[in-house]
């Protein structure tokens, strides 16, 4: 008993951070509210998003409780069996299909996306791999065997399809992969080549206009577009040219809630607003200041993330925290990033406002990992 209110109290020191998770989600009700109200097939939204609040809230508060070194322990067998429901998926009488995408899966009368529970699976399966292989760390087998791990699921999700979910595994990777302390020329130079191949990329087709010799010509399109997507408006380039007017269009204050015309309009499409693209919602309503607000709180966030994996009771815990904060900033980035035409427009939600009730539930659960690896950064059990 001594035990769990010693937990306890360590978890009451952070009630801040838990107050501005709090927020976030109440927040994004409104947002999603605001985004649905002249839809009448997505008038229950707000309300299921509630519920997954209470729902995603009662993990944290578990995950937080149980020492995340146990859940280290377990995570090979965990790892197994998201695959297997990711293979799932795809098996008539299990899958159900949203919007052309197997990224669902059908359990009874409950329906899950198994792809949003991989990545917490991974993070947990990746920091025990390199606790395993701790002193072996320096070797290239190592960063070999770690993208084997993250191979098999970005495979399996990127046929559902689902590029945006599935990207998020290889920054995780890299990142823990840094910390767990690989050969820093191994984590930097792929990332070193992959932005020099998107500045070549950019010379050579918006530029200089000249093809590619391997792509097809739709495929050469698309990349054109996304680099002006004047080229096609009222097609492929339709959203990002709506999401920029939004956004632009909310100046310094905003229009005010319910108010934003791009949205009731029906500019910023309809079956996104309310999800992918519910940054230009937030942009257009309430400007700059509830823009830059939003990305404040989601920010300090993330550095709650790398406090507590700065002071984390061991290097697995330290794991798992920048584990998390990695899956979320690249949430964040992406997300935020394809609406002001930073990064091309895919299909990934915003962390703790987009509607969705799987990938609400594992951010908060994502969350409460992080606050297990602070409530036990202190040996507990023989104090």
């Amino acid at each position: 008993m001594r035990t769990f209110f010693r937990k306890l109290g360590q978890l009451v020191w952070s009630s801040p951070v838990v107050l501005l998770l709090l927020a976030l989600c109440v927040a994004g009700i409104f947002v999603i509210m605001s985004a649905t109200y002249t839809n009448d097939q997505l008038k229950d939204a707000p309300a299921s998003q509630l519920k997954y609040i209470l729902v995603g809230f009662a993990f944290y508060l578990a995950l937080a409780f149980t020492p995340y070194r146990l859940l280290v322990q377990v995570s090979p067998i965990l790892y197994l069996i998201t695959l297997a429901m990711l293979v799932g998926v795809f098996v008539p009488g299990f899958k159900h299909k949203v919007f052309g995408a197997d990224s669902w899966l059908k359990l009874g009368p409950v329906i899950l996306e198994p792809a949003e529970f991989a990545k917490l699976t991974y993070i947990l399966a990746m920091a025990w791999f390199l606790r395993v292989r701790e002193s072996q760390i320096k070797s290239i087998w190592t960063v070999l065997m770690a993208l084997a791990l993250t191979v098999v699921p970005f495979v399996l999700i990127k046929a559902q399809p689902a590029f945006g979910t599935a990207s998020v595994f290889f920054p995780i990777c890299f990142a823990m992969l840094f910390v767990a302390g690989v050969r820093w020329y191994y984590v930097v130079l792929p990332l070193a080549t992959a932005s020099i191949l998107t500045v070549s990329l950019y010379f050579w087709v918006h530029v200089w206009d000249k093809p590619i010799p391997f792509m097809k010509p739709f495929q050469m399109d698309r990349i054109k577009i996304f680099f002006d997507p004047s080229l096609d408006p009222k097609g492929s380039g339709w959203q990002i040219t709506q999401s920029l007017i939004a956004i632009g269009s909310g100046g310094m204050k905003g229009k005010g809630w319910m108010q934003g015309t791009q949205n009731v309009l029906g500019y910023l499409p309809k079956n996104t607003s309310y999800n992918d693209l519910i940054f230009p919602v937030v942009g257009e309503e309430e400007g700059f200041r509830g823009g830059a607000a939003l990305i404040i709180c989601e920010g300090f966030v993330l550095l709650w993330c790398l406090w507590v994996a700065a002071r984390a009771r061991d290097k697995i815990g330290a794991l798992v925290a920048v584990g998390v904060m990695t899956m979320l900033f690249t949430h964040v980035f992406v997300n935020i990033g394809m609406t002001i035409h930073l990064v091309p427009i895919t299909g990934i939600p915003l962390p703790f406002i987009s509607y969705g009730g799987t990938f609400l539930i594992v951010c908060l659960a994502a969350m409460g990992l992080v606050q297990s690896v602070w409530v036990h950064r202190k040996n507990f059990e023989r104090a």
